[in-house]
């Protein structure tokens, strides 16, 4: 069987100057390449242990990036190692400009360019603006498919916060049992959000119906994974249940599932408290601990025994959703 090498000497060139002479650490490149780490950045490894430096900066300039346009936000894309989105998200923030989230994309290739990770920015900024932050030139060419995905995640988001602006108005309207005087500026207000709200909501709901339809290709490998892991649960835990998108989050969103695997495993058969999870304020019965995502420890887990049936409920999601979720099991109880 092959065994990839930890070191190889490699020729490192510029063009056709040749830099030094030096061991470096094999690695692939993101589209699968065999390529080597030298001063801390990965290029393609050519026949006889090569590299070309020079080159492969050119090709990382015009392929380093790409922006995909939202209502109010802005998704940066970013190919290369871990350490090329941690700079891009300091230069951006660097300039005041807000990145509320990065990850690792898991989106298709845009242009025929495979991407490594993403970042939201809570603003609108175009290619070029990006650019000039960057220092590099962006793929403008991207697919009129992502665009679409990018206008449906935003239509997603705007009905939710729709939903929670009705919630809040239904609420502060509705008749007290003491009788106060409402103030009609506040109500004016209120109305004014729901209208501009609204407004968002018919301006994407036409941009998505003059785009074509959109096929989207099953993921097989997705699905066989769920229905492995759906199997698995069933054979070796019977008495485990996960509700709500729980399947969905440890298949599509975690990078790596043993955490996942040995937090089932924590849960015992007769019910009690398990090892290391603690209450959970503000949902009676409900269990909770942190749960590594393979990636950070941002993931959560959520357990309840049932006494009656002899079986655990199990809900896995984020910190940063923690809230939403919390009021989510509240009201199961």
């Amino acid at each position: 069987m092959f065994k990839m090498r930890s070191e190889i000497e490699v020729a490192v060139y510029d063009g056709e100057t040749l830099v030094q002479r030096c061991a470096c650490t094999p690695r692939d490149l993101p589209d699968g390449r065999p390529g080597a780490i030298w001063r801390g950045v990965l290029y393609p490894l050519y026949p006889g242990d090569r590299i070309d430096v020079g080159s492969s900066k050119e090709e990382e300039k015009r392929h380093s990036f790409a922006v995909l346009p939202g209502d109010g936000t802005t998704w940066v894309l970013i190919r290369g190692l871990a350490g090329e989105l941690t700079e891009a998200k300091a230069r951006l923030e660097a300039e005041g400009i807000r990145v509320s989230r990065t990850g690792r994309w898991l989106g298709d290739t845009v242009d025929d360019v495979a991407f490594d990770w993403f970042l939201r920015i809570e603003d609108s900024l175009s290619a070029d603006e990006v650019g000039e932050l960057l220092g590099h030139r962006p793929i403008e060419n991207y697919a009129a498919e992502t665009r679409l995905i990018v206008v449906e995640q935003q239509l997603v988001e705007m009905k939710a916060a729709l939903a929670r602006l009705a919630e809040q108005l239904s609420n502060a309207t509705r008749a007290p049992a003491v009788p106060i005087h409402l103030n009609p500026s506040a109500t004016n207000e209120r109305d004014l959000v729901l209208e501009v709200a609204l407004e968002k909501i018919r301006e994407l709901e036409t941009q998505l119906n003059a785009a074509p339809a959109r096929i989207i290709p099953p993921k097989p490998a997705t699905i066989r994974l769920q229905e492995e892991l759906a199997g698995v649960l069933k054979a070796l835990r019977p008495d485990i249940s996960l509700i709500r998108d729980s399947m969905h989050v440890a298949v599509g969103e975690f990078h790596s599932r043993v955490a996942f695997y040995r937090l089932l495993q924590e849960l015992p058969s007769a019910g009690g408290r398990p090892d290391g999870w603690k209450a959970l304020r503000g949902a009676e019965r409900w269990w909770e601990r942190h749960i590594s995502t393979g990636q950070d420890d941002s993931g959560r887990a959520y357990a309840r025994f049932n006494a009656e049936s002899r079986t655990w409920e199990v809900l896995l999601g984020w910190k940063g959703e923690q809230p939403r979720d919390i009021e989510w099991l509240r009201r199961r109880n």
